[in-house]
């Protein structure tokens, strides 16, 4: 476990779309950060163009990418969060199911056979990847919501029970595609975050957010041990474990302001991700590793939390070690976004806002790609001696 520990995560291919950078280039800084595990976006509609349809072009620049991956020793999990539907559904892709329904040809079955045949095609272009996260944060509406919720008043999202009822369908059709198209690679459970009402949580308002990962992984493993879905067997749709532990206020503050000005991590934190791994012991799984697939901190461009946060992050890299169930622990996020504020606003290209744009390690490749303090944090922990400065400064000279 001990030299995969560190890992980070970032959509290197979409920064590659997006910037045109040379995205395996950038790995480079992940392994001077020291850290040998690498979190790869790899959205199921970008690198096919149906489930059966590789989109050729889009497969090169992830083979390049998880390629130069492995000439560094970097250990990926490759996570989607996007898939197809059916036609007869408004949307034709994205984070949107029909209405659960389980009879032979329904909407709602046919996106299932979709989800099991892309993720065969999918695994079956990549056998270099071993790990493979089924699905990101379904416990929230923005990622799990009924077909066409985005095109409505939005409203009218799931519950968190039919979420859930949901999430567990998905994992056992795509962990049956992975499985088809690679019987040896391992298949992580779908990441939980943090529950509040207004993000499509129901755990009581009273526990601090970041219990809702254990509140959810209970709705998931009590489903699958119910006798009511397609196996009890837990193994039939996941080998590891993921979900995300952020740092969060415990203020009473609205949703938007949870990652500002968070607590330091301490106890609280360690029992938010004891707990998620009770209910894993609980229900049988205690032999099985975690994946926390994202934390990390965002200070909005302000140098005194920079600083602060650098410290927090430390420490939480410090508690999570200490945690023998822990595999590997993906600093979120590898790059800071803040240019994308000048290329169209941060009210259309950011999900969190302004939030959004500082969780990098690095700045911006359009501002440098210099490290952080995080980065420098990071790499005390992990005891590498590469110049992250000069690193940075040849990925920007080679694409200027």
């Amino acid at each position: 476990m001990g030299n995969r520990f560190f890992g980070v995560g970032e959509p290197l291919i979409q920064r590659q779309r997006d910037q045109g950078i040379d995205a395996p280039a950038y790995l480079d800084l992940v392994k001077g950060l020291g850290c040998n595990a690498y979190r790869a976006w790899m959205h199921l509609t970008e690198l096919l163009i149906d489930p059966t349809t590789p989109n050729a072009e889009e497969v090169e620049r992830h083979r390049r990418l998880l390629d130069r991956a492995a000439e560094l020793d970097i250990e990926v999990t490759a996570m989607s969060h996007e898939w197809f539907l059916p036609e007869g559904c408004r949307q034709r892709s994205g984070h949107a199911m029909p209405r659960r329904d389980l009879t032979p040809g329904s909407l709602y079955m046919q996106a299932l056979e979709m989800l099991e045949t892309s993720w065969y095609t999918m695994v079956s272009l990549f056998p270099q990847v071993s790990l493979w996260e089924l699905g990101n944060e379904w416990n929230l509406n923005a990622f799990l919501h009924p077909d066409g919720f985005l095109e409505s008043d939005m409203t009218a999202p799931f519950t968190a029970d039919e979420k859930m009822d949901i999430a567990v369908d998905m994992m056992y059709f795509a962990a049956r595609g992975v499985r088809r198209g690679n019987p040896g690679a391992k298949v992580a459970s779908f990441s939980p975050a943090l529950s509040t009402p207004g993000l499509g949580g129901d755990m009581p308002d009273y526990l601090p957010v970041m219990y809702g990962v254990a509140w959810t992984l209970d709705k998931v493993y009590s489903r699958i041990k119910s006798g009511q879905f397609w196996s009890t067997d837990t193994d039939d749709y996941f080998d590891l474990v993921a979900w995300h532990p952020y740092v969060f206020t415990n203020r009473d503050v609205p949703d938007a302001e949870l990652f500002l000005d968070v607590d330091e991590p301490d106890g609280l934190w360690k029992s938010y991700n004891d707990a998620a791994y009770k209910v894993m012991k609980k229900y049988g799984d205690g032999h099985k590793q975690v994946l926390l697939t994202e934390s990390g901190f965002t200070d909005c461009g302000d140098p005194e939390r920079e600083k602060r946060y650098a410290g927090y992050n430390k420490k939480m890299l410090e508690i999570a070690r200490e945690l023998p169930y822990v595999r590997t622990l993906h600093n979120f996020r590898l790059l800071n976004e803040n240019a994308m504020l000048r290329r169209g606003g941060i009210e259309q290209n950011q999900i969190g806002g302004l939030t959004e744009v500082y969780f990098g390690l690095f700045t911006d490749p359009e501002e440098g790609c210099r490290p952080r303090a995080r980065a420098l944090a990071i790499q005390e922990l992990t005891g590498s001696t590469a110049d992250l400065y000069e690193t940075g400064k040849k990925l920007i000279n080679r694409e200027a």
